[in-house]
């Protein structure tokens, strides 16, 4: 937003007003959504059109194979609709394994935000409702926050509205004197995943 010597008007919060933002409103970790039991993840597998006609093929050659005293065909079927379904799912199972581990990574990223008059650095899980981030070009926005002060100020918002021209942004002070439509995205606001 701006550099460290414009900010000295603001005292950031107190480590009592951090625990208390922290018991309020919990930690800025965002909650993954429940996963799916491993067994519906495999089950899901033969949701696919091509296994099922293959299964059915598999039946068939087996009851044919029955009658005719040769049901290796049927067998070989049902192996290979077992080895490609069994494949399809570990491939899943462990990409969804790597993307929790990406999030908890993203949770320990450093910020830096304005404490009891102090910069100093903690996670980003770790920020608090009403903390004051200072925020550098190319680093992402950490949580939903409002602009306090801001020189040249310009956030990449393609993430939430698809606009490729990064977003001018300014404080609330700085808007009202602009007599410009926001829309749902105004300018003197910043969300959590856009970059600087």
């Amino acid at each position: 937003m701006a550099d460290e010597k414009q900010i000295v008007r603001f005292k950031g919060l107190t480590s009592a007003e951090v625990e208390e933002s922290r018991r309020t409103h919990g930690a800025n970790i965002l909650t993954p959504p429940e996963r799916e039991p491993w067994w519906k993840l495999f089950l899901e597998k033969f949701d696919d059109p091509v296994i099922r006609i293959l299964i059915i093929a598999a039946v068939i050659a087996i009851v044919v194979g029955v009658i005719d005293g040769k049901y290796a065909e049927g067998v070989g079927i049902i192996l290979a609709v077992l080895l490609a379904t069994t494949l399809a799912f570990l491939n899943e199972y462990k990409a969804g394994k790597e993307f929790d581990i990406l999030n908890q990574v993203n949770d320990e990223v450093p910020i830096k935000v304005l404490r009891d008059g102090n910069f100093t650095t903690i996670a980003k899980k770790d920020l608090v409702v009403n903390d004051v981030v200072l925020l550098e070009i190319g680093e992402e926005i950490p949580a939903d926050g409002e602009v306090l002060e801001a020189v040249s100020f310009q956030v990449n918002q393609s993430r939430l509205t698809g606009e490729s021209v990064p977003v001018r942004k300014m404080t609330t002070e700085e808007l009202a004197k602009e007599s410009v439509d926001e829309g749902a995205y105004t300018r003197n606001m910043l969300y959590r995943g856009t970059t600087v």
